[in-house]
Parts: structure tokens; C-alpha cells; sequence
């Protein structure tokens, strides 16, 4: 396993570094938290400048076509920065998902549109009280003399109101499939829901939206190539967890070499510098365990085991050490004026998104007993 980056790896690593220390630093987000919008443009466009948006799509469709290790690298920078944006809905799953299912016009059309960043999508999948595997999708395509009509209530739908598309998971004759649905089409409603992490989420209502068949995306496997996306997901979440992880790990250090309690400063303490020491190894230990997972998916080799693990521990060292730097800070770590409490609520976000705690460790149960 070779997993020392290359030099245009190092380069990509320091680009993306910079745009988010430039254009998507901690005050930029405190200013797109909870907004209709809920990312920066000049961030957007950066991305699209250096071909971001396009970085895992084929080159015939005017992506870079990079690979695994390489979106951990920009994911890790994206953690570090709590950056938001429509990449990881739109650039990764969306992408990969008609890349996968696609017709051929599909492809041509979409994917094109997304590596150049002239569209957008997003992706209609959680329905409420439902859990993660199939039996969850209830949201309904019927026909009706003959046309298809879409009827359900997706929650948690990322950047809706900016999506010109966006990839909808229905229930047909008792199989999932999925459809791409205009987001200005007739039939849909879109209600903002707060979230504690105040990211951009959409609860969208689909009343009789018509379908063509030219929408739909090939059902043969739908739900197992859903489930083999999800595992590339994985990875990249915990690669922004363990960039957060990092950085708040970091933020934790440097405040503790400036507070003073009984006339020392309290990084001096054991206790604390036995809290930063253990966090230290457990984002060593993360960092390696994701650019693993990665690396295996390079090499053709199967993930599903390497992604649960690496998502199921980096994100919950991340909701543990952005806790520890809220300690660190005092009481003060608990205001919505600090810093310590965006990397938490991040960090829970993340260790709930693409199946959550539970549902990782039955999938890892299963993996290894069956």
C-alpha cells in the first residue's frame, strides 16, 4: 500500500488549502449558516475554476477524473475549514450516480454540466420516520393514464433551492429506482428545515410531478449501486471529519497556550495535555485508516467494510475532540460567539449523515459474521 502523496497531490493539497483559508474561513461561514442560499459563490466559482466541481468525472465529459485519495485530499481541506457547498451532493453522489446509471444522453448532458458548474444537482432520498435501507423509500411512482407521477415528502434535501436538477429515489411495483426531476417542474414544494447544524436542508413535497421515461435512470441493480456510492461517500466524510477533527484539535492547543487558571497557563496542565495528545493520535490514526479506504478503492479492491470504519471512528472522534476544545475553552466554548461549538455542531452532522452510529455497526456486524 503506497500512500505517500505524489507531487501534484502536494500541489492540489496546498491549492485547496489556500481557497478555503481565502474564500471560505470561519467568518464566511457564520454568514452563510442558515441562509436560503447556503454557500458562497466566490467559494463555488473557485471550485469551478480549478476544475473541482468535475474532479471525478471521465474527461470525455470535461472532468479531471481523479481519484479516491485525491477527493480525500480536498475533502480533508473542506473539513478543516467547515467550507459548504453543493460539491459533495452534486460533484460526488449525483455524478457518480448518473455516471453509473445514465443513458448515454444523460451522461453527455448532465455530467458535462456539472463539471463545468453550469448546473447543479442535488439529491431527494430520506423520507421522515423512515431509516436507511430500502424498506425506507416510500415516496411512490404511479402510473396514470399512461404518464408517471411522482408522489412523497423527501426531508433533508440538500440545496434544493439552488439545484437545477435533482435525482429523486422512488418505490416502483415494490423495486427502487430513481428519476431526474427539474426543480422548477410543476408538482413540487419546498419548505427550509432547521437544522442544528444549519446547513442547507429542504423538506420537498412531490404532488403528481410527471415523469418521462427519458428521466428515469436505469433500474437494473438501482439499489445495490445506490449502496456501492454510499461507501465512496463514506470515506470522503470521514476524511472532513478528519480535517475538522485537525483543526479544532489545533484551535484546542492554541487556546490552551493562552488561558491562565491559578497563575499557569493551561496547556501546562497534564490533564489537558493528555486530552490533546490522545486527540493528536486519534487523527494520525483516522488520517490513515481513510487514505486506506481510499487507496483500496483505487486498486479496484472492495470497501464496504474500510468505509463504515472509517466513517463510523473519524466522525466520532470528531464530535469527541471538538467536545474536548469546548472544555478547553471554558464556559465560553458553549456561546454561539466562539469557535469550538461550529466544528461540534458540524461534527454531529456528519456522524448522523449517510447512515448513522447504529446502522454502520450492524453493517460492520454483518460484514464480518455473515
Amino acid at each position: 500500500m503506497e500512500l505517500d502523496f505524489t507531487e501534484e497531490q502536494k500541489l492540489l493539497k496546498n491549492t485547496v488549502e489556500r481557497t478555503c483559508i481565502k474564500y471560505s474561513d470561519l467568518k464566511s461561514l457564520r454568514e452563510i449558516e442558515d441562509s436560503e442560499k447556503g454557500y458562497s459563490e466566490d467559494f463555488w466559482n473557485q471550485l469551478i475554476n480549478l476544475g473541482l466541481t468535475g474532479i471525478g468525472i471521465p474527461s470525455k465529459y470535461g472532468g479531471s477524473n481523479m481519484g479516491l485519495l485525491d477527493h480525500v485530499i480536498v475533502y480533508e481541506e473542506f473539513g478543516k475549514s467547515l467550507s459548504l457547498s453543493p460539491h459533495f451532493i452534486s460533484s460526488v453522489i449525483c455524478a457518480s450516480l448518473i455516471q453509473k446509471l445514465g443513458s448515454k444522453d444523460q451522461k453527455s448532458e448532465i455530467l458535462n454540466d456539472i463539471a463545468s458548474g453550469k448546473s447543479i444537482l442535488t439529491l431527494a432520498w430520506l423520507e421522515e420516520g423512515s431509516g436507511f435501507d430500502k424498506n425506507g423509500i416510500n415516496t411512490a411512482l404511479l402510473e396514470k393514464n399512461n404518464s408517471l407521477l411522482l408522489n412523497g415528502i423527501k426531508h433533508m434535501v440538500p440545496y434544493a433551492s439552488s439545484a437545477q436538477k435533482m435525482i429523486v429515489l422512488f418505490k416502483y411495483k415494490n423495486n427502487i429506482g430513481g428519476a431526474i426531476v427539474n426543480t422548477n417542474q410543476s408538482g413540487l414544494t419546498f419548505h427550509y428545515q432547521k437544522n442544528h447544524a444549519k446547513t442547507n436542508l429542504y423538506e420537498v413535497i412531490f404532488k403528481n410531478v410527471e415523469i418521462n421515461k427519458s428521466d428515469l435512470l436505469e433500474n437494473l441493480n438501482f439499489w445495490d449501486t445506490w449502496k456501492s456510492i454510499v461507501y465512496i461517500s463514506q470515506i470522503l466524510i470521514a476524511a472532513e471529519a478528519t480535517g475538522g477533527s485537525e483543526k479544532s484539535l489545533y484551535i484546542g492547543r492554541d487556546y490552551s497556550l493562552e488561558r491562565e487558571a491559578f497563575g499557569q497557563k493551561i496547556g501546562s496542565f497534564q490533564s489537558i495535555a493528555h486530552y490533546l495528545a490522545d486527540g493528536l493520535v486519534e487523527v494520525e490514526a483516522n488520517k490513515l485508516m481513510t487514505y486506506q479506504a481510499a487507496w483500496a478503492f483505487d486498486e479496484n479492491k472492495d470497501i464496504s467494510t474500510l468505509s463504515a470504519m472509517a466513517k463510523l471512528q473519524s466522525c466520532r472522534a470528531f464530535r469527541e475532540i471538538a467536545a474536548t476544545t469546548i472544555q478547553i475553552f471554558g464556559g465560553m466554548g458553549f456561546t454561539i460567539e466562539a469557535d469550538p461549538q461550529l466544528f461540534f455542531r458540524r461534527a454531529k452532522h456528519l456522524q448522523n449523515y449517510l447512515w448513522d452510529e447504529s446502522y454502520l455497526e450492524q453493517q460492520l456486524e454483518n460484514n464480518f459474521f455473515n
